[in-house]
């Protein structure tokens, strides 16, 4: 799937009126109960293993609010809260994608197929992973081990 059939698949799941900041509950509230799980638990993980700051800023009218997890110059991965769900991009550079190749068979199918069908740019490969379970929040979990930058 090319990168505008899944921005248009789950754009209008999204928060994407740029001049109203969507608040923390009204997050919470439109990720359910499940995701919201999930969501939690994956920014836990990030809180306690990366020295990243989490932004909340408007991506644009095509991606809408998202937290970017910066640090300096450089974006760790950024987090699309959606209804019932959300996304997360990593992208990964040229020894990334060889580190995710080697231990591609640890990764659901959803995840080989996503790497499999995602064009690899000059700067990597940029990894759209719609985290609907555990399963994939196990996946993003190790995307973003594979990007590296943990504290001491």
């Amino acid at each position: 799937m090319n990168k505008g059939a899944v921005l248009e698949e789950i754009k209008h799941a999204r928060f994407l009126n740029g001049n109203k900041r969507p608040s923390e509950r009204k997050i919470l509230a439109t990720l359910g109960t499940r995701s919201v799980r999930l969501w939690k638990q994956l920014r836990v993980f990030l809180k306690v293993n990366y020295e990243f700051r989490p932004e909340l800023v408007f991506g644009g009218r095509n991606y809408g609010w998202c937290y970017k997890y910066r640090r300096k110059n450089k974006t760790l991965c950024v987090l699309f809260p959606e209804t019932k769900a959300f996304s997360v991009l990593v992208v990964l550079g040229r020894v990334e994608v060889a580190r995710f190749e080697e231990d591609i068979k640890n990764f659901n199918e959803d995840t080989r197929q996503l790497f499999k069908t995602t064009h690899q740019y000059h700067d990597g490969r940029w990894l759209y992973k719609r985290v609907l379970n555990k399963s994939d929040l196990k996946d993003v979990i190790a995307l973003i081990k594979i990007k590296g930058g943990r504290k001491n």
